[in-house]
């Protein structure tokens, strides 16, 4: 887990689970209200996971600051059909700006900036 924040028309500080094995970044639909994201123009898809299918409304682009290591916009689906407490960063978009490097003996995760993002 990783401090995160989101700066849209309101800054809204969680953390957030960095996940190889999710295509896309996921939050609580609650995240988006609390930063005062408009999900009107936000595209509706059905993502698949381990439980199904979930419907999810698709931001292209949620400026987000990451500790000591910069800000970068990824693509965010927002659904309900995850926990409240729960926000993952997916492959799409996040992991183009880091090398990430994870190590489980150590219970370790390395993020680096990518020099040529």
């Amino acid at each position: 887990m990783i401090p995160v924040v989101i700066r849209a028309k309101y800054v809204t500080k969680l953390y957030a689970l960095v996940d190889s094995g999710a295509t896309i970044s996921l939050f609580h639909i609650s995240v988006a209200d609390d930063a005062g994201i408009d999900l009107k123009d936000a595209k509706k898809e059905y993502l698949a996971g381990v439980g199904g299918y979930v419907p999810a409304y698709v931001k292209k682009e949620v400026e987000l600051e990451i500790e000591d290591l910069g800000e970068l916009k990824i693509p965010i689906a927002f659904t309900e059909y995850i926990f409240s407490d729960l926000a993952i960063l997916g492959r799409q978009g996040f992991f183009d700006y880091f090398e990430i490097v994870f190590r489980e003996w150590r219970r370790e995760l390395e993020l680096r900036p990518r020099l040529n993002t």
